[in-house]
């Protein structure tokens, strides 16, 4: 895992509907290098879609670009196995774990494997505005979504704001089951709006939703636990090794979890 290249995103301001910088941030990533990385493009929403390769059916991992903190200055420091915010008067503050860890997962991702698509939506934070708009051409190919955006590890959203995310016992979530046990995502729950809820709304792929590494989310007393990031990572190449370049397509909504699934994490 790149530390060097999260710490340097969790001190990049970003505000929902003020994600100038990390827009200009994630290009200069992309184009310094596309053979890795691909090429990039943004739309009018300030959306940022990545594309690498040629597939008949991508794979697509995605996050929010958004946080619920003011634009300022915050001094990202690691403290022992995490990563911690500090203002300039040496108070703690958040650092927008959620989901600027998200959003590295998917940037390690993205060079990991020679085909896929990376989401990352803008004013998530506000009504998941930038997945609303998104340009749906680029999901024109995608064969499913993996999203980073729940807090700690282990954790999956089974709904997201009452939104069935796949087929209870679909090809696509008995494709994904050997990925998720044996890299602990046992913890299934419902969950407050996030990206993929508003894909399900416009597409017919499934979806999920996974930890990755934030905790204390919109709070003063966030951190960024590494261990925990560099498992989202771990998971997600698991996941796309065995789903592989397919489509999976949401048909059927019928029937029980093939896992309990839990109350509401606020």
């Amino acid at each position: 895992m790149n530390i060097n290249l999260l710490q340097r995103l969790l001190a990049v301001p970003t505000f929902s509907g003020r994600e100038d910088a990390m827009v200009s941030f994630l290009i200069e990533h992309v184009e310094a290098d596309p053979a890795k990385r691909g090429r990039v493009e943004r739309d009018q929403f300030n959306n940022v879609y990545i594309t690498k390769g040629k597939a008949e059916f991508y794979p697509c991992v995605a996050a929010h670009i958004d946080t619920v903190f003011p634009l300022g200055h915050v001094n990202v420091l690691r403290d022992n196995g995490t990563f911690i915010g500090m203002d300039d008067a040496g108070k703690r503050t958040g650092i927008g774990g959620d989901c600027k860890t998200g959003v590295h997962v998917c940037l390690e991702l993205l060079e990991v494997f020679d085909n896929i698509k990376v989401a990352l939506f803008a004013s998530e934070e506000i009504g998941c505005v930038g997945a609303f708009n998104a340009a749906s051409r680029f999901f024109d190919d995608v064969g499913y979504v993996i999203e980073f955006d729940c807090p700690s590890t282990g954790l999956m959203s089974y709904t997201s704001s009452g939104e069935r995310l796949f087929e209870n016992y679909g090809a696509f979530i008995r494709t994904a089951m050997r990925a998720l046990q044996s890299n602990g995502v046992t913890r299934w729950q419902r969950h407050p709006y996030t990206d993929v809820m508003a894909l399900r709304k416009r597409f017919k792929f499934s979806c999920l939703n996974i930890g990755s590494g934030y905790y204390n989310w919109h709070s003063s007393q966030e951190f960024v636990k590494l261990d925990d990031v560099r498992q989202a990572i771990s998971t997600g190449m698991s996941l796309i090794t065995d789903l592989g370049e397919c489509s999976y397509p949401v048909n059927d909504l019928s029937g029980t979890p093939m896992v309990e699934v839990t109350g509401l994490i606020l």
